[in-house]
């Protein structure tokens, strides 16, 4: 498997970096048939949703480099973070239940919805231990005790994004670069891709540049823009770009060109992580033409700014725009069928609170 990655068969020398198979690549890539009519432009999407059989999205790409490295050193139990409906933190539990490792997933409160009550179930499902934190400063301290004391443990950044996860998304535009060529999409002008914790757009920059597309990227700011800026994405892409580059030389130092192939527009975010927007709903229900399931968080946000683009600017009809699906779409009904709220730890029970009282009408 490592010989048919796409990074490691333009760069053989970085195989010396610890790498795992996890995903079903290379995902597809077509052209969305629906959306493009009514935007009278080609309209692609990378069916990032695929990635994996259990629950897809952008997180098992890294995960490829990431759990390596845990497996490697040999740890047990991995900690990380997120809000009680995290996607990253469902598809932590279930990556480290496919390998016999153990997941302790620290949360805070967000705004609730079926997804997220549905995450939320599923987290405990696959074996998270969950727990409540009432602010990010206890819930530093309590992390941070945990590693202390538990020496198998071993932290996984919020969303995976750290620079070893990136280089997921860089083989992921080699990726993309492989099914250009073997025409299974004309080269991209624009690709829309989510920019929360970075990691999947920064390496999509980094690595379209390095592979010499033409492909400019637009992250849509799905978080508050002091943590999702562009900055701090080229931060860290460049970061990446080291770690390549300590174990390859003949890799170019390309850190000065990432900037002119990047923008962030976070005109979509809605003023708050997780908040409803008008454009994303829209965007759902075009995506939903296209048999896409989309979700108001991160992916129809991501599509509304660029339907937002294609109304505002007049540009050739022959400009290819691609969206990457970065939201998992596998159907998690099987497992939620095996789990009620009441199997939750007692202080979670609260966010299920109408499913409650409605139980004690009868």
């Amino acid at each position: 498997m490592v010989e048919k990655t796409p990074l490691f068969k333009k760069y053989p020398k970085l195989t010396s970096i610890p790498w795992v198979s996890i995903i079903n690549s290379p995902t597809p890539i077509h052209k969305m048939e629906q959306t493009s009519k009514t935007l009278k432009r080609d309209i692609w999407v990378k069916r990032d949703d695929l990635t994996h059989t259990i629950y897809g999205g952008n997180k098992p790409r890294k995960y490829e480099f990431v759990f390596a490295d845990i497996l490697k050193k040999g740890k047990k139990t991995i900690v990380t973070l997120g809000g009680i409906g995290t996607n990253h933190g469902l598809a932590t539990a279930v990556t480290a239940r496919d390998f016999g490792l153990s997941t302790h997933l620290f949360v805070l409160e967000q705004p609730l919805s079926e997804g997220v009550r549905e995450n939320l179930l599923c987290h405990h499902f696959f074996g998270a231990k969950l727990h409540l934190m009432r602010n990010p400063f206890h819930r530093k301290l309590a992390m941070k005790i945990k590693l202390m004391l538990d020496k198998s443990s071993y932290f996984i950044t919020l969303g995976a994004s750290s620079p070893l996860g990136t280089l997921g998304f860089v083989n992921a535009a080699f990726e993309i670069k492989e099914q250009i060529e073997k025409k299974l999409i004309p080269e991209p002008d624009k690709l829309f891709v989510t920019a929360g914790s970075l990691a999947t757009c920064a390496g999509l920059v980094l690595g379209l540049e390095l592979a010499q597309t033409k492909t400019k990227v637009v992250g849509i700011g799905v978080t508050d823009p002091s943590r999702s800026s562009k900055q701090k994405t080229i931060e860290l892409a460049k970061k990446a770009l080291l770690i390549m580059r300590n174990k390859d030389a003949s890799i170019p130092n390309v850190s000065e060109k990432l900037e002119n192939r990047l923008v962030v527009d976070h005109s979509y975010f809605g003023g708050k992580y997780g908040a409803s927007t008008k454009e994303a709903l829209e965007a759902i229900d075009l995506a939903r033409k296209d048999e896409l399931k989309l979700e108001h968080t991160y992916t129809g946000k991501t599509l509304g700014g660029l339907i937002d683009y294609c109304q505002k600017n007049k540009v050739t009809k022959n400009e290819v725009v691609l969206f990457w699906n970065s939201k998992s779409s596998a159907d998690m009904t099987p497992y939620l069928n095996q789990i009620t709220y009441s199997d939750l730890p007692r202080k979670f029970h609260k966010f299920f609170d109408d499913q409650i009282k409605n139980e004690d009408l009868f």
